[in-house]
Formats: structure tokens, C-alpha cells, sequence
């Protein structure tokens, strides 16, 4: 066989299982290439439903030779080219079956389909399916997201579905049922599922004093609610409060420089709910502090494990405008995206993906990056018309995977998605980071009085305008999140009309 018919032939493989045998298998027949025919360059395919069995010929060209057609019309039910008509009458006279055009396939699908049912029930088909198990809907349509997603929280108020929801997560990780256990955290999750609706709403209408309390409490209400839905998490409502009998796991430090609300240090101890919370959420913290600096010349600031406030803020990316009129501070995440020019490629890659870096802050090094617990390799720096340092770097990951879920990013309606550089060693979790903020700025309102006073009506007023910008993003974004943590999957919200909504 000659080169040039090899590969006609080749091609004309390709083309069958792409325009007809993909076709049939959606409608579950079974397909089968009988013979591989060079002199006349043609395929012979079998489809097979059941009881019901056709055969079709399959051309390279419409110009083939009459003894071709003939021959087919003897052996086939159909006659396929792949390819337009051309002249078909010089060609194909003297036969009965019917010679068709691959791109109208689907007209006889419909028609063999019908061939093989019994009145309105197709036969040969598959056998009733196992029905997947019902899971909560992850999906927010509305015109007004933030009511929905409230509406979801506040089911899981009612035991019944707390305990459905905490089954479901069973079942999900293919965990045996234990259900006192299961009933004994349902009734701890549907009370702090309550509690931490109730602080949220109280503060709609509070002040900034009473809100950031109310938020905080609300928080660490909603954080409890998610170690009780999870299978490996806490067993019951006093497991959890046992937890916040040695404290919240979290300590604060006056600034040992002048700025006392910028540089007011938080930390994060080996003891309380905080490190219970984190080690539930699968963080490492066998290396976190016993205890806490004794006297300021303790302090050491280059301490993974300890962090000021304007840093905790500088984590936030919805802050970055503000933030970088009220402070100096870099901002700490990053943006990844997906090149197309440098992966020569549009579509999805194989096992490793190369991405563009963005540093907004322009302050971040190659060294930097190598720290990150990250699959990243071949960092190098590339220029950019946009503000900020530029990096390109390859991530490896698994061919069923794409790039993007291997790498934890933060996704909201406000800002592009993130990726936020991890506080405290490895947590870059946003609601993690949102909650010490709010337990740093909860311990300014009630234990340090001089250094809020500042805040609201002194020498660090911008702060406040910073706080309350905060606060407004977090009464968006929380809910969001502790749904997300207790459903155990994202959320996907969409506005209705929108090019995702449903129809």
C-alpha cells in the first residue's frame, strides 16, 4: 500500500469514529469497523442495538470507482461519503441503496433508532440506571445572591436537615453511618448554624464596636458549625466548646513600633479553637507556640507565627485601593493566570500547565515564590506593559486535573481571583484570615479603649474608614464561605438572565 492511500485511509478512520461512530454510541449502539477496504479506499461499519443490526459504507470520495458502489450495494444498508457530492450520477447509477452525505448521519440515527424501538420504548438500551444520591443544590440564582445563600444557612437551623447534611458528607466519603454520632452533632450544628445567624443579623443595625463583636462571635458560631459537619471534625456541641475552655487558640501583642493599630501584633498558640479548627481543616500545626511572648523583647516579627494587623489586611484583595492609601504596606496574594502564547496552546494541557504571575505590589521575589507550598517550577520574571512584577512558571499536575485545582485561590464578585500568600505557615483559607482580623480588632474594642479611641476619632481615623470597608466585604463574602465549608463543595452563583443562569 502506498503512502498516499495509507494516510487516506488513516484519515478516513479518524473521520468515522468522530462523525459516525461517536454519533450512534450516544444513542447506544455498538459500533464496529468490519473491514478496512484499500482498492476503492472505504470502510465497512457495523452498528449494533439490541436485536437490530445495519451496515454502512463508508467513502474517502464521493469519485469512486461504479464497481465500488455496486459492490457495497450488495453488502451494505447505506452508503456514506465523506465529503460533498460531486457529479454523483457518473458514479453511483446502477444501485439501490441509498448514498448520502456524512454531515446528514443524523437523520438516519433518528430513523435506525426507530427501527429499534417497541412504539415509544427504545430497545437494546442500557438497564435503569443507579440513581445518584440527591445532594444539597450548589447552585444561587438570583438577582440578589447574599438573600439566597442566607436562605440556605438558615436551613440547617432544623435538626432534621443539619443531620441530612451531615449524612450526606458521610456518604460522600464513603463513611460507615454511625448515627448517635451523626444525631449528637446534628443538634450541636443546627444550634450554632442558629447562633451564628443571629449574631449576623444583630449586626446589620450596630454600631462599628458592636458589629465587629457580633461579627466575631458569629464567626467562630459558623467555624464550629463547620468541625461539626465535617466526618472527621468534632462529635458533638460540647467537643467544641471543650476547645474554647483553653481559650480561642489566639493572643495579641501591643506594636512594637509607633503605629499602634498597624503594627498591633496577633499570634496564634498550640492550645484553644483556633489551632483545633485549623488542624480539622487539614493544616500542620505541630510546630504552632506553646505560649506567648513574656515581655516585648520577646517579640520576633520574622516569626511565622506571629503577624501584625496591617498585615492580616494586607490579605484581603478586596482592600488593595484602600489599603494602599491608608498605608504602605504591600498587598500579599497574587493573581495566576493561564497564558495562552507561552503554552502555544488554547485548549486544556496534559500534566503541567505554564501560568502568568502577577504581583500587584511589585514587591514579591522569585525567592519568594520558590517558598510557597506550591507544585511551581522554572520561576523566572517576565515583562509586562501592567503595573506590578510579572513571573512566569510551569505547574505540574495530574492529566484529569486542570491547572487551577491545584492551587487554592479566593473567588469573588469584588476582585479577580486570588491567590492569598498563607499566614501563619500554611493558612491562606480567607475565611481563616478574616476571623483573626476580627478577633484583633474585637480585642481593640473592648481591651484596649486608648488605641481605638485613635481609631475613631484620633490620629489613625483612616483606619476606621479601612475597618468598615472590611467589615462591609466580610458581611458579603462570609456567608458565602461557611456555606461553602459546610456543603463541602463551591457555589456556583449566577444571576438570572446571565449567560450561566439556568433557562
Amino acid at each position: 500500500m502506498d503512502n498516499g492511500k495509507k494516510l487516506r485511509l488513516d484519515l478516513l478512520g479518524k473521520d468515522a469514529h468522530s462523525k459516525i461512530i461517536t454519533p450512534f454510541e450516544l444513542h447506544l449502539w455498538n459500533c464496529e469497523i468490519l473491514q478496512i477496504e484499500p482498492v476503492g479506499e472505504y470502510l465497512v461499519l457495523q452498528m449494533t442495538k439490541g436485536d437490530i443490526q445495519f451496515k454502512l459504507g463508508f467513502l474517502y470520495t464521493c469519485a469512486t470507482d461504479n464497481l465500488i458502489y455496486k459492490k457495497l450495494d450488495k453488502e451494505v444498508d447505506l452508503i456514506v461519503l465523506n465529503g460533498s457530492f460531486y457529479h454523483l450520477e457518473s458514479y453511483a447509477f446502477g444501485i439501490s441503496k441509498e448514498v448520502i452525505e456524512v454531515k446528514n448521519i443524523q437523520t438516519h440515527i433518528v430513523a435506525w433508532n426507530t427501527k429499534a424501538s417497541d412504539g415509544k420504548k427504545s430497545l437494546g438500551g442500557q438497564q435503569k440506571p443507579i440513581i445518584t444520591t440527591k445532594e444539597f443544590n450548589n447552585t444561587i440564582q438570583s438577582e440578589e445572591p447574599i438573600n439566597q445563600i442566607w436562605s440556605r444557612i438558615r436551613q440547617f437551623k432544623t435538626k432534621g436537615l443539619a443531620e441530612k447534611l451531615i449524612i450526606q458528607r458521610y456518604e460522600k466519603e464513603n463513611l460507615p453511618l454511625e448515627m448517635e454520632c451523626i444525631k449528637a452533632k446534628a443538634i450541636g450544628l443546627a444550634f450554632c448554624v442558629k447562633n451564628g445567624c443571629d449574631y449576623f443579623e444583630n449586626a446589620k443595625n450596630q454600631k462599628s464596636n458592636q458589629r465587629i463583636i457580633s461579627l466575631y462571635y458569629g464567626a467562630i458560631a459558623f467555624a464550629s458549625a463547620e468541625m461539626l459537619a465535617s466526618p472527621n471534625g468534632s462529635k458533638s456541641l460540647q467537643e467544641v466548646e471543650n476547645m474554647t475552655k483553653f481559650g480561642h487558640g489566639l493572643h495579641t501583642q501591643d506594636s512594637i513600633e509607633d503605629n499602634a493599630f498597624e503594627g498591633f501584633i496577633v499570634g496564634i498558640l498550640y492550645s484553644g479553637f483556633f489551632k483545633n479548627w485549623l488542624a480539622i481543616l487539614g493544616h500542620d500545626i505541630s510546630k504552632f507556640p506553646q505560649a506567648k511572648p513574656k515581655k516585648p523583647s520577646d517579640i520576633d516579627l520574622s516569626s511565622p507565627y506571629l503577624i501584625t494587623l496591617i498585615e492580616l489586611f494586607s490579605h484581603i484583595p478586596e482592600l488593595e485601593d484602600l489599603l494602599g492609601m491608608v498605608s504602605s504596606t504591600p498587598t500579599n496574594w497574587l493573581n495566576f493566570n493561564y497564558d495562552i502564547a507561552i503554552n502555544n496552546s488554547f485548549g486544556k494541557t496534559k500534566d503541567s500547565t505554564y501560568i502568568h504571575i502577577r504581583d500587584r505590589s511589585g514587591s514579591k521575589t522569585i525567592e519568594d515564590l520558590e517558598r510557597l507550598d506550591l507544585p511551581l517550577e522554572q520561576i523566572e520574571y517576565i515583562e509586562s506593559d501592567s503595573p506590578g512584577l510579572h513571573f512566569k512558571a510551569l505547574i505540574r499536575h495530574s492529566e484529569n486535573q486542570n491547572w487551577h485545582s491545584v492551587i487554592k485561590q479566593h473567588r469573588s464578585p469584588f476582585t479577580a481571583t486570588s491567590y492569598i500568600l498563607p499566614i501563619f505557615g500554611s493558612v491562606n483559607e480567607y475565611r481563616c484570615i478574616t476571623v483573626v482580623i476580627l478577633y484583633a480588632l474585637s480585642i481593640l474594642v473592648r481591651y484596649r479603649p486608648s488605641i481605638w479611641l485613635e481609631v475613631v476619632s484620633g490620629k489613625h481615623e483612616n483606619y476606621l474608614t479601612l475597618t468598615e470597608e472590611f467589615l462591609s466585604i466580610y458581611e458579603r463574602l462570609a456567608p458565602q464561605q461557611f456555606l461553602e465549608a459546610l456543603l463541602d463543595q463551591s457555589l456556583n452563583v449566577v444571576q438570572p438572565g446571565s449567560l450561566f443562569s439556568s433557562l
